[in-house]
């Protein structure tokens, strides 16, 4: 009997990014996560791609800067 394999996908949410003094990045930054075990994959989008993982065992990060 043949299993039913379960489709499974990564859920991307975009976050909104600015300068710490308020005003808009001059380049098309696109920046996301997804929630991932142990903390959150963080993808950044510009003229080149970059991927990093964030440690965050209970998902407490909200998306935003620490001041």
């Amino acid at each position: 009997m043949a299993r039913k394999t379960e489709s499974r996908q990564l859920a991307w949410e975009r976050l909104e990014s600015a300068r710490e003094d308020g005003g808009m990045f001059k380049l098309d930054w696109e920046v996301h996560r997804a929630k991932v075990p142990g903390g959150w994959l963080v993808l950044v989008l510009h003229n080149t791609q970059g991927l990093t993982f964030y440690p965050d065992p209970d998902h407490e990060w909200d998306g935003a800067s620490s001041r």
